[in-house]
């Protein structure tokens, strides 16, 4: 997924789980902070935790329920 359309589908704001390495269960919940710009070997955006700057890949979306 490019930088544009990671920005149309997931605004500043946005709730993930990040996980650095896919084949690890768990990880930390983090929201984005700014926009996802593209790099010659990465999509990366701005988040709330350590590390900072993530590779989009390394995040799953979080839908937010209220009750």
């Amino acid at each position: 997924m490019r930088a544009s359309e990671f920005n149309r589908r997931y605004p500043p704001g946005s709730h993930f789980i990040y996980q650095s390495c896919s084949a690890l269960r768990g990880g930390m919940p983090v929201k984005t902070l700014d926009v996802a710009r593209d790099f010659k070997c990465a999509t990366v955006v701005e988040i709330s935790a350590v590390p900072y700057f993530a590779n989009i890949n390394s995040l799953t979306p979080v839908e937010i329920k209220a009750d």
